[in-house]
């Protein structure tokens, strides 16, 4: 499918959406996610970027069973 033109808006909600586990122990997010799943290309900017890696890392967090101090 490839990825698709910038767009973004579009990009921002896209990445955050696909930023997951793709394949047993395999993570991606930011452009990683875009080009995975076909997203729109150069269209996240940096808040999606960010949010994107905070929704990985939490998902490691939970699965590695790491309890963080507040």
């Amino acid at each position: 499918m490839g990825e698709k033109p910038m767009w973004a808006q579009k990009g921002e909600e896209y990445i955050i959406k696909n930023s997951k586990e793709v394949y047993p122990g395999l993570y991606v997010c930011g452009m990683a996610a875009g080009a995975v799943f076909g997203g729109p290309r150069m269209g996240p900017i940096f808040g999606g970027m960010l949010i994107s890696g905070k929704v990985v890392a939490g998902e490691l967090i939970k699965r590695l069973g790491v309890k963080l101090k507040k």
